[in-house]
C-alpha cells in the first residue's frame, strides 16, 4: 500500500476523520490519526497546535483543521499508515493520549 504526502492545507483546509485517535510521539508532538472521510484513506496529521475536546476539532501546525467524527477507534488501514509514518519519521515510541485529552486531564498542554 503506497504512502503519499497530502495536498497542502490551502487546498484542503478541513478534513473530517472517522475511527480516530490521538497519539503522542517520543518527542512530545501529538497527531490526529484516523480515516480521511473524503477518500477513506488512513491519515496522520502534522503536530496538533490546538484541540477542543468539546467540539472535537483541532488545528495542526500546517493550519489544517481536523474534525473528529463519531467515536474514537481504529482500523487496519490506519494502523498501517501510522506504522509507516513512524518509520519514515524515525519515531521510536508513542502513546495513545486520546482518553486523557477527551477527559480534559491534560491542563499543562495547550492542546
Amino acid at each position: 500500500m503506497p504512502i503519499w504526502r497530502p495536498r497542502p492545507a490551502s487546498e484542503l483546509p478541513k478534513i473530517p476523520l472517522s475511527r480516530w485517535r490521538i497519539f503522542e510521539t517520543d518527542d512530545g508532538s501529538r497527531h490526529f490519526v484516523g480515516v480521511d472521510m473524503f477518500d477513506s484513506s488512513g491519515r496522520v496529521s502534522s503536530p496538533i497546535v490546538t484541540f477542543d475536546p468539546v467540539t472535537l476539532e483541532g488545528t495542526t501546525q500546517t493550519g489544517r483543521i481536523y474534525e473528529l467524527v463519531g467515536r474514537k477507534g481504529g482500523s487496519l488501514n490506519v494502523d498501517y499508515v501510522w506504522m509507516q509514518w513512524c518509520e519514515l519519521y524515525e519515531v521510536a515510541s508513542y502513546i495513545d493520549v486520546t482518553d486523557r485529552l477527551l477527559d480534559g486531564g491534560d491542563d499543562d498542554d495547550p492542546t
